[in-house]
């Protein structure tokens, strides 16, 4: 990256202010020199394939019925996204029935079809069943090129040689491609394989005719540095095909890995609705959403629609999610007393995220961290000021004796609540009001 663009691109990062209210707060060493060498090749522009029903159907114990599938692909169609993969466990009439009925419903974003398996050497009617899965009617079809994981661990040297390999790939995608339709094809632990063998075999997919080539990280066991790395010398191998990437979050850095992705120069990125999948999940859609529009990447989503969806999807597959889950939680949008301040409309807060950019309401309220001990690790007092202030701010004058009672109150109500352990600033108010109310009397 020369100096100039480097420039540019720090220039570009000034021209929006690191806190806007209403919008987030970011980290601004992201613009640095070396952050900007780092992604010199990064694209500003990136879509999602969404897996949500197809990694639904491999959450297990939690799957969806039909009314449920069509209702999820239904708004994700609305909220944006690029493509949408079908579900990948049902049977192939059920498959087909599902997408004449998205075409009914007026779905417009591109669905895939994953599959089918294809086991290099060619071998028996490998056409026809390339053919049945072209014959649903899919606009995207995902192949995926399937091998023992001993021939990934001895890169090849046994029976199975790269070469046939690349024959395998470049026969069976060129006869894809014949049939007119898109074509992404993918290979089983990609990331788990030597990277110029990856290489080599994506390059040969790109070669081959195909739209894109899908590398997927399908345990969960990379980090950002070594996707990244991985990912760029993908994209340099495939030219100007689309480099689409699944991260699992079986070690919790799905999102970030998919960051790191992207910075590498991936163009598309797999994610799921509240992280949904096989054993740890899959990136979740409304965390890669937010955090790349935070740092400048425009996705299409509509990230006001986005905690409406979370809650859908989270009922539909009948899931509890932790209250700390990023975006979706209950405890997101919360603060106990000012907190961190509210994004919207505090020019200095100091929040991440305004939670209405993704379809909520600041909460702050009131629990045992300002009623038992002291407000903030920086306090030089175990007196709520907090408390005293929201009195304040509401023209309720209280003495002292009212003030301790409207605290032993508050107190008792938090302690003894089933559910939850906190008030609302409406909740703790009617408290005041009613121990002033009864003073009086």
């Amino acid at each position: 990256m020369d100096k100039q663009a480097i420039t540019s691109s720090k220039a570009e990062g000034e021209d929006k202010p690191w806190h806007k209210p209403g919008k987030w707060l970011v980290n601004p060493a992201y613009w640095e020199r070396e952050a900007l060498q780092a992604r010199g090749g990064m694209p500003q522009t990136i879509r999602f394939i969404d897996c949500t029903v197809s990694e639904g159907d491999d959450c297990v114990g939690h799957q969806l019925n039909w009314n449920t599938r069509l209702g999820v692909i239904e708004r994700l169609d609305e909220i944006g996204v690029g493509e949408i993969t079908l579900p990948s466990h049902v049977t192939f009439s059920e498959e087909r029935d599902l997408l004449r009925a998205c075409r009914r419903m007026g779905v417009r974003t591109p669905l895939v079809a994953k599959g089918p398996g294809v086991s290099p050497p060619l071998k028996g009617d490998w056409r026809g069943i390339i053919d049945r899965h072209i014959d649903l009617g899919a606009d995207v079809i995902s192949p995926i090129f399937k091998w023992s994981y001993a021939d990934t661990l001895s890169d090849f040297s046994g029976s199975l040689t790269k070469e046939a390999v690349v024959n395998a790939i470049a026969e069976s995608i060129e006869y894809m491609k014949r049939q007119k339709v898109r074509v992404v094809p993918w290979m089983v632990d990609s990331m788990r394989t030597p990277v110029d063998t990856a290489c080599l075999f994506f390059g040969a997919m790109a070669e081959a005719g195909a739209d894109g080539v899908y590398v997927v990280d399908s345990r969960g066991n990379s980090t950002p540095l070594a996707t990244r790395v991985f990912i760029s010398r993908v994209k340099a191998a495939v030219g100007a095909c689309d480099v689409y990437v699944q991260h699992h979050n079986d070690l919790g850095v799905a999102t970030a890995n998919a960051m790191a992705a992207v910075e590498g120069g991936a163009t598309w990125i797999d994610a799921s609705v509240i992280g949904i999948g096989d054993r740890g999940g899959c990136v979740a859609l409304e965390e890669a959403a937010a955090l790349f529009e935070m740092y400048r990447i425009s996705t299409g989503v509509k990230l006001d629609k986005l905690y409406d969806l979370c809650r859908y999807v989270q009922e539909a597959y009948g899931v509890a999610l932790p209250p700390w889950k990023a975006i979706a939680g209950a405890n997101w949008n919360k603060e106990e007393g000012v907190g961190h301040l509210e994004g919207s409309t505090d020019a200095e807060a100091t929040i991440g995220i305004a939670p209405q950019v993704v379809g909520r309401e600041f909460e702050p309220v009131i629990g045992a961290k300002i009623l038992f001990g002291r407000e903030r690790s920086s306090a030089h007092t175990d007196d709520p000021q907090t408390l005293r202030e929201l009195l304040k701010a509401w023209k309720l004058t209280a003495s002292e004796e009212q003030f301790q009672a409207i605290l032993f109150r508050a107190r008792a109500a938090v302690a003894t609540a089933h559910g939850r352990h906190y008030l609302t600033f409406e909740e703790f108010r009617s408290i005041c009001e009613g121990v002033l109310s009864a003073e009086r009397r």
